[in-house]
């Protein structure tokens, strides 16, 4: 069995304050490499209450999400954060390679990005890396 030799990253956007109009937390994720697929982890927080809830996250329609993005494909993994009061967090858990890239924004019920609740890639913060 060879093992792997890839180091992982878990990102977050930081708290965000939900625009009132915003419905859905969305992460963009794009495979730029031609040959290989990469897993991306995917979890949302509420955190309205002072502790963190962990809302369902789409495709998988569980807490933590795992998507699989083929080379040069991209995907998307998204929650509801209507319900959401005050102020949610994204986080991605993936392989640190530089032709992976998301993004994450706040869409309206009509998926147009709303203010403020927009992270690109490069103001995303690391947290810890994962073996």
């Amino acid at each position: 069995m060879v093992k792997s030799t890839k180091k992982w990253a878990t990102y977050t956007t930081g708290i965000l304050r939900r625009n009132t109009n915003t419905n859905y937390a969305i992460v963009d994720v794009v495979n730029l490499n031609r040959y290989g697929s990469r897993k991306v982890i995917v979890q949302v927080y509420d955190w309205s209450s002072g502790a963190p809830i962990a809302l369902p996250v789409f495709p998988c329609q569980t807490k933590s999400c795992t998507a699989k993005v083929g080379p040069n494909r991209s995907a998307y993994l998204y929650a509801d954060v209507s319900k959401v009061q005050f102020k949610y967090e994204v986080r991605i858990t993936r392989v640190i390679d530089v032709n992976l890239i998301n993004n994450v924004f706040g869409l309206n019920k009509l998926f147009s990005p709303q203010s403020g609740n927009t992270v690109l890639e490069r103001n995303l913060i690391k947290l810890y890396r994962r073996k």
